[in-house]
């Protein structure tokens, strides 16, 4: 009876054993994840400085020059100069953007193809819209969004004021906000909205507005 007794002890014990080492095994807690994560926001908190920077470069650099651009005469009319019903003028749109290449490296390529893509949607209103003395899209600044000249959105955009950065795959769409009086009550608003991406190793303006 005490040797039956002594080998159930011994099968239990030996069951109990292979049970423990079925057990996993987990490694410590890495810091890897951490890291990567402390290391992208540092990135981000460099490439918003940069990106800030453009923009401020930008706006700086066409609050003195935006006549400069001004001056290339997109648009003619098909029958009479300068009178409806107009056309896109292609060969001086390619100017324009030689230009922009050539003389404001803040705006990239894909702000290019953008605004190409915008003037093709301008000559197909054209051709709808015959008689209008302003042709479609030509009524507002392209840079400010407004039909007033660039120097309170300049003053805006150098002011230490709070931008909101919202990062989206190769993207940040950038907010510009500032306050502004409302019949004397001070509201905040968005400035102006500004699209980055980078090409290569740069930021650049990739478009300029609310997205459609």
């Amino acid at each position: 009876m005490k040797l039956l007794i002594y080998i159930l002890l011994l099968f239990f014990t030996f069951a109990a054993c292979k049970e423990k080492k079925k057990d996993p095994v987990l490694p410590a807690p890495s810091a890897t994840s951490n890291t990567s994560s402390a290391v992208a926001d540092d990135q981000q908190s460099t490439d918003s400085v940069i990106i800030r920077t453009v923009i401020k470069d930008f706006y700086n650099w066409y609050n003195k020059n935006d006549q400069k651009l001004m001056a290339f005469q997109l648009y003619d009319g098909i029958k009479k100069t300068d009178r409806p019903p107009y056309r896109i003028d292609w060969k001086e749109v390619d100017k324009y953007h030689q230009f922009i290449r050539t003389n404001v490296p803040q705006l990239g390529e894909e702000f290019i193809m953008n605004q190409k893509q915008f003037f093709q949607e301008c000559d197909s209103a054209l051709k709808v819209d015959k008689e209008d003395d302003i042709p479609y899209g030509f009524d507002y600044d392209w840079y400010t969004g407004g039909q007033e000249g660039p120097e309170y959105l300049v003053k805006e955009v150098n002011k230490p004021g709070k931008w909101l950065m919202k990062w989206s795959g190769d993207y940040v769409i950038v907010d510009i906000k500032g306050v502004y009086n409302n019949n004397g009550k001070k509201e905040e608003t968005t400035f102006v909205t500004v699209k980055m991406r980078k090409e290569g190793e740069e930021w650049k303006i990739a478009k300029i507005g609310h997205e459609q």
